[in-house]
């Protein structure tokens, strides 16, 4: 396995300079109608479906002839039908770079192990279809359908799996939802934790607010929980923390941190002084946001036996690496006694 993933490695890297997406390509994004919006005009639809864009802004792709249906332009006072679906053409798009530094770590025929380089969005949504992981791999990967079971933040580094076949891609999905999946994440933060093992219980909005992002909402949140361990403190202000979620809501770590008073150093959305900002995929060029999936532990598909899975800590964590102890094989991690967690927090 080691030669045949050099070699996929190297052929993904030669694929993926100059990127995919710099050269200019019509760009066409599904618009589907849902049964709530049955009998609606269609500029209606779609200001109520994609309520930041305003309808000025649809009005002019209306006149443009940029909303089709079936090849033909549409009107955007027509009305419309549940299951209805149109297209939103975006000529000569070129979308922003990205880091194309994705790494192959294991595979085999159920699935496939990377560690994702940020920012890299995982499946292709919004300003980007061929700069993203999903795209990028298809280009090695031919004609199979591959399917992640997991979402990382386009701005989150580290460890993803992809499912290779249907079975997998249940199978491992599954593990996720019902929180059997053990996930370990490396997060740099702003202040310095009071203490070395603490965790956070704060209910996580179900609706996303303004900019797409959720929030803390204690009254109508879904329970979330996540245990942390202070693994060292800079002299800047900062520290460096093990993250384990016990469950898996939308951007948990990064809300957790935050309303503990500890942001994440980079993060667009989740700011220092408890300020909020719509979320963006960042560029190449800012400061990345310093949160990396570095550990998974699971059931393998195939053979159903326990494996775990690890990826290199990044630049802005290589003082991590004395607090984890490495076994021979690159694509396993344990940590040491001193950052692990019994099922109370306390140390392992």
């Amino acid at each position: 396995m080691p030669q045949s993933l050099q070699q996929r490695n190297e052929r993904l890297r030669s694929l993926l300079s100059p990127l995919p997406g710099r050269q200019p390509y019509d760009n066409v994004r599904p618009i589907r109608i849902p049964a709530r919006l049955d009998g609606w005009k269609l500029i209606d639809c779609v200001c109520e479906l994609h309520p930041p864009i305003g309808r000025v802004q649809w009005e002019t792709w209306f006149a443009e002839g940029l909303i089709r249906r079936f090849g033909l332009i549409a009107q955007p006072m027509m009305h419309v039908r549940g299951g209805f679906e149109f297209e939103h053409v975006f000529p000569d798009t070129v979308e922003p770079d990205v880091s194309a530094d994705v790494t192959i770590i294991h595979e085999d025929e159920s699935f496939i192990a990377v560690n994702k380089p940020a920012p890299l969005p995982l499946h292709p949504s919004g300003r980007f279809e061929r700069n993203t992981l999903v795209s990028f791999l298809r280009l090695i990967y031919n004609d199979e359908k591959l399917r992640p079971v997991h979402r990382l933040d386009a701005n989150t580094s580290g460890l993803v799996l992809i499912a290779r076949t249907s079975a997998a891609a249940t199978f491992l999905a599954q593990q996720f939802e019902s929180g059997a999946v053990e996930k370990r994440y490396l997060a740099k933060c702003y202040g310095e934790p009071d203490d070395e093992v603490f965790e956070c219980e704060a209910a996580i909005s179900v609706d996303r607010g303004e900019g797409g992002t959720r929030t803390v909402d204690p009254k109508n949140g879904k329970a979330a929980k996540t245990r942390f361990r202070k693994i060292i403190s800079f002299s800047d202000g900062t520290s460096l923390v093990l993250a384990k979620p016990i469950t898996g809501r939308t951007n948990q770590i990064r809300i957790h941190l935050w309303s503990l008073g500890y942001p994440i150093v980079g993060d667009p959305s989740y700011r220092p002084g408890n300020q909020m900002a719509a979320q963006q995929t960042l560029s190449v060029t800012s400061p990345p946001m310093c949160l990396h999936a570095i550990r998974l532990q699971f059931i393998d598909p195939t053979s159903r036996k326990a494996i775990s899975l690890r990826v290199p800590s990044p630049t802005w964590a290589d003082r991590v690496q004395d607090a984890f102890s490495f076994s021979a094989s690159d694509s396993s991690l344990e940590i040491s006694s001193s950052n692990s967690f019994n099922s109370d927090g306390s140390s392992a």
